[in-house]
């Protein structure tokens, strides 16, 4: 078996060595941890946060105002009414409560992971390397074509494989020139 690996391995690097070698014009990484997700899912954070803060008094208002109408202090609620704020209020609090859950899960299981991303920007198309604990995991090349949706925000550049995965690129660690070229290879016009 492992003489089969090694010639796999042999005929990748003869094709490689027989392509033309094309320069990246920007290489960077990023690191694939907990704090990372806890930064890019903070808005996501922030939603759950709201929509609980607004879920809990709708709920509660319902069951006071329902109180009241039932003791006939305040008949002239009508119950359309009542029924849609218990309605909106049960339904921001469980997606609220969903949401953080999910987000607290995806930062347990980034911790747990703890790879660095590799990331080698051509004219056309990125290359990425997943390294964990100083091994390589595997290497993809991805056209700027078939992502998703490119995103641009103040502290990344997000780059959407689907609608769930992406990949997340750090303008901390590049220069003015260097995101201004990224920006033009995924063809973000800056707003």
């Amino acid at each position: 078996m492992s003489d089969i690996m090694e010639e796999n391995n042999q005929q990748i690097e003869q094709i490689e060595e027989n392509e033309p070698q094309e320069e990246p014009f920007l290489v960077t990484s990023c690191k694939i941890d907990g704090n990372l997700q806890r930064e890019i899912s903070r808005p996501v954070i922030l939603y759950c946060r709201i929509a609980m803060a607004v879920g809990i008094p709708l709920v509660l208002a319902y069951i006071v105002l329902s109180v009241l109408k039932d003791e006939e202090i305040l008949p002239a609620i009508p119950t359309a009414v009542l029924y849609g704020m218990l309605f909106f209020g049960a339904v921001l609090f469980a997606t609220g409560i969903v949401f953080h859950f999910s987000v607290k899960k995806n930062i347990n299981n980034a911790e747990r992971v703890n790879q660095t991303n590799e990331y080698s920007f051509y004219d056309d198309y990125i290359t990425m390397t997943s390294i964990r604990n100083g091994e390589r995991l595997g290497a993809s090349k991805m056209y700027y074509v078939d992502f998703f949706k490119v995103k641009e925000g103040k502290r990344f550049f997000l780059l959407y494989l689907n609608s769930a995965s992406l990949l997340p690129v750090r303008k901390s660690e590049l220069s003015e020139e260097e995101i201004a070229r990224l920006r033009t290879a995924l063809r973000i016009i800056k707003k």
